[in-house]
Parts: structure tokens; sequence; C-alpha cells
């Protein structure tokens, strides 16, 4: 009986593991795409909301006999679109606040300062998906930081998006 009662206590004491649903796995799937699929996400509410809203109280959707038939559509799509901003709105500020974070580590030209935030730099590069791990990994390779880790083991891409590759035009055409 105490034995029991001892295992019960260690049980319930110990953090369960909850199964994943088939929505957790696809979004956990998608990890590299979750900044995309946020912001389109939060675009298209807010399209949808401001058109319901423009719709339902400047447009007189209310008051025309002919559309009469698509208010109750228009509540419900404001309302679902408010529901969904809602969640996704600060979840999308978020992302942009760790991509212009990564951006402003990216565009810098001091070894020193990348190295005081390269925490930083990592974790909003990882957050955002692989291609910006890749350009992170171009900057380290640029100033000569060493480079450690499975997750930088994809090929490189140039740090900053305004450099322009330069061609040798030393042949003239004839």
């Amino acid at each position: 009986m105490f034995i029991n009662a001892y295992g019960l206590v260690i049980k319930m004491a110990r953090a369960s593991r909850n199964e994943v649903g088939p929505f957790k796995k696809l979004w956990d799937s998608q990890r590299e795409n979750h900044f995309q699929i946020v912001g389109v996400v939060t675009l298209l509410s807010l399209a949808t909301l401001i058109w319901t809203f423009s719709f339902l109280f400047f447009l007189g959707g209310t008051a025309d006999p002919e559309r009469n038939h698509l208010v109750p559509y228009h509540w419900l799509g404001l309302l679902v679109s408010l529901i969904i901003l809602f969640f996704s709105a600060p979840e999308f500020l978020f992302f942009l606040n760790q991509k212009e974070t990564l951006e402003d580590i990216l565009n810098l030209e001091s070894r020193s300062e990348v190295l005081k935030r390269r925490k930083e730099a990592e974790t909003a590069a990882d957050l955002l998906g692989g291609r910006y791990v890749a350009r992170l990994k171009g900057l380290y390779e640029e100033l000569g930081i060493k480079v450690k880790g499975k997750r930088y083991s994809m090929k490189s891409l140039p740090s900053k998006r305004g450099i322009s590759i330069k061609v040798d035009d030393s042949e003239e055409e004839e």
C-alpha cells in the first residue's frame, strides 16, 4: 500500500508528456516558414478586417437591399478576422522585431560588436529560419569568427542584401 502511494506521488510530481496533436506536428514541421506563415495570416486577416469594416460602416452595405444578404457574412468575417488578429498580430510583431534585430547585427562591420551580440543574433536566426542562419554564417565568415554547431552546416549566403557582385570588365567588346 505504501509503495503504491509513493509511486503515485512520484508520478504526479514528474512532468507529464502530452501527446502532440496533428496540428502541432504540422506546425513544428514548418519551422523554417513560421515567419512567412504568420505574416501572411496576419496580412490576410488585416485585409479582411479593413474590408468588412468599411463595407459595414462606410460603404452602406447594411442599407443596400441588393446586398442585404451579404451582411451576416461580413459580420462573421469581421469577428473571425478580429479573433485571428488577436493571436497572430503579436506573434508577427515578435518575429518582425527578431528580423530587425538580426538585420541590425548583419549590418555591423565591427567584429567585436558582432561577438558581443552573437547570442542575440543566433537566437533570432534560429527563430527566423535557415535563410537567416545562412546569412549569419556568411557574416561570421566575412569577419573571421569561428562557426560552430550543426546548424551552420549549410552553405553561407552574403550577409548584406545590398551587396552587388562586381564583374571584372577588363575585356572590352569589339
